[in-house]
């Protein structure tokens, strides 16, 4: 799992407009817990525990969305909970429904978010599955750099492996999590059994792709 960082003064090409697209905050636990076929319970405890959602909508219609925790978050992959400073963001559920994949809005609504939260905001983080392509260049179109790689090691013990000088570092002191430099799984679909690390695509490219499920490595 890459884990990418953006710092709030640093420059990013100015996209182009995407005609009807718009980014709000939104506050609404009803409106959220509809969006993402939840319980509003379960939407209001993501907001008392300090986590914003940021809805990016085409002529009215929601198209994708996505949460910024602002002070703890949780990967549920890796089983990991983590506090950060006042000067982290971690974002995370990030979803563009279908009818709106391919048009450039999850870049720009990344990018909207940063300039939401600069003023409160030094660091922002995101992590992806490996495996979703899509996801990971919308990312870096954003402006985010992959600094980490966030996975399991032979052990099955969750990891951070540098990518980028001191990325690895910073990664490991935000998330708590030892550093290595040995193999670690490529993907979480490919983590399986008690030693991930050892699994078929482990020292080879992996060729899961989210976007298209029929296309995995060797079981």
């Amino acid at each position: 799992m890459p884990i990418a960082l953006r710092h709030r003064d640093e420059s990013v090409l100015p996209f182009s407009v995407v005609s009807g697209l718009s980014v709000h905050r939104e506050i609404d636990a009803t409106i959220m817990a509809g969006m993402q076929k939840r319980t509003v319970a379960e939407i209001q405890d993501r907001f008392s525990a300090g986590h914003r959602a940021y809805v990016a909508s085409m002529r009215g219609v929601p198209a994708a969305w996505g949460w910024i925790a602002t002070r703890s978050a949780t990967i549920g992959e890796l089983k990991v909970a983590f506090s950060f400073s006042r000067a982290e963001r971690y974002l995370w559920n990030f979803v563009t429904l279908p009818d709106f994949r391919g048009r450039g809005i999850y870049p720009r609504l990344l990018e909207a978010i940063v300039d939401a939260e600069r003023a409160e905001a030094e660091r922002f983080w995101i992590a992806y599955a490996p495996e979703n392509h899509a996801s990971g260049a919308g990312i870096q179109k954003a402006g985010f750099a992959i600094v980490a790689e966030l996975s399991f090691d032979g052990d099955g013990t969750p990891v951070v492996k540098e990518m980028r000088a001191g990325g690895g570092e910073a990664a490991s002191r935000l998330l708590g999590l030892p550093s290595t430099t040995q193999p670690i799984a490529q993907c979480w679909k490919c983590a399986r059994g008690p030693a991930p690390a050892e699994s078929d695509c482990a020292s080879g490219s992996c060729c899961c792709d989210y976007q298209r499920p029929e296309t995995a490595c060797a079981e």
